[in-house]
Parts: C-alpha cells; structure tokens; sequence
C-alpha cells in the first residue's frame, strides 16, 4: 500500500499509468526537474489532496509532447483539493482534472491560451473562477457540472465557447459574454440560472 511518494530530483519523465489505481497515495512530490507527466498517470489516486505541478511543464492534458501532461493525468482524484498550476503552463487539454469533485481551488496561470475538452468536468466544490486574458477558446464539456461555481469571468480574448461548456452549472449566478465571443456551442449554458440563459440570449441576438 503506497501512502506517500516522494519523486527524486533528476527524474524528467513520470511515464504513462505509473500511479493509477494507487488509491491510498495521499502525497507526491513532483520534482522540478519534470516536464512530462503521462496519460492517466495519476488517475483514480482518490485519497490524493493536493499536488504542485513544477515549472518545467508547459501544457497539462491533451499535448503529449515532452513539457506536458497528458490526457486524464490527475481524472478521479475525488480528494484533491487543491492545484498549483506554475506559470510556465499555456494550455490545459482533454479531461485533465475530471471528476475531482473536491477540488476548491485552482488558479489558472495567466499564459494559458486554451482549456481542452472536460477539463473540469464534474469539479463540483470548485467555486470561484477566472480564465486568464489570454484564453482564446474554451472547450465542450470544460466546466459541465461544476455545481458551486458562482462566479465567472470571461475575458474579451475568448472567441468561441465549446458544447454544454458551463452546463449543470446550478449556482452560477451571472454571465457576461464578450464580443469577441464568435461561436458558442450548443447548450453551452444549460440548466444554469435565468439571469445566465438571460445573457446567452442577449449575445445570440448580436450575432
């Protein structure tokens, strides 16, 4: 049963499945020496509560290229809580923190150009949000289900907005959709508030 691991400087790789399915692992220490962390590598670690992500990355999810984190890397870790994403990341891929439904907090940094698809899929406790100013698309099912998100800002950057994006997104409580928003998917807003639906109408009258 493996409670805590402690990764050794030096190391640059951590390699496709080489904790899934740990689910007693509580810890990790990445190494700042790591630019890539494969597909699943952490996946159903579900007593993991927080973990750091080093420098040396510049993408999390889809891009699996040296410097990156590829698809699901930390989906259903259901304990963790809390994300430190380093500002040398400029794109979030595919379902990369999927189904951690007790994470609260995360900072995206402010070079991220794109959030892929299901990024935060079912991130249920997340709150509070704001995608950086140089985000320029955001990707279907990217916040779906985020149920105690209130709050979102969507910068004049954004150009389009993928299918049931913010969906199921119950608390969020207000919208505002930049002009330079082109192209929103469909049921990017469903089952959220009024006064959200309100703003999706209003935009789709503009266009």
């Amino acid at each position: 049963m493996i409670l805590s691991v402690v990764i050794p400087q030096g190391c640059t790789t951590i390699g496709s499945d080489a904790f899934s399915g740990c689910s007693s692992m509580e810890t990790v220490e990445i190494p700042s020496s790591v630019n890539y962390i494969g597909c699943r590598a952490f996946w159903t670690c579900s007593r993991l509560k927080s973990v750091t992500i080093p420098n040396g990355v510049t993408s999390i999810g889809d891009l699996a290229l040296y410097g990156s984190i590829a698809d699901q890397a930390f989906s259903f870790c259901d304990r963790l809580e809390r994300v430190t994403i380093p500002n040398s990341v400029t794109s979030i891929g595919e379902e990369a923190f999927t189904r951690c439904g007790n994470l609260k907090s995360v900072k995206i940094p402010d070079r991220v150009t794109s959030i892929g698809l299901g990024a935060f899929e079912g991130c249920k406790r997340l709150v509070n949000l704001k995608i950086p100013d140089k985000v320029t698309s955001i990707g279907a099912f990217a916040f779906i289900g985020c149920k105690s998100l209130e709050r979102l800002t969507i910068p004049n950057s954004v150009t389009s907005i993928g299918e049931e994006a913010f969906a199921s997104c119950s608390s969020l409580k207000s919208v505002t959709i930049p002009n330079s928003v082109t192209s929103i998917g469909e049921d990017a807003f469903a089952l959220c508030q009024p006064a959200v639906l309100k703003a999706y109408m209003q935009w789709r009258k503009k266009i």
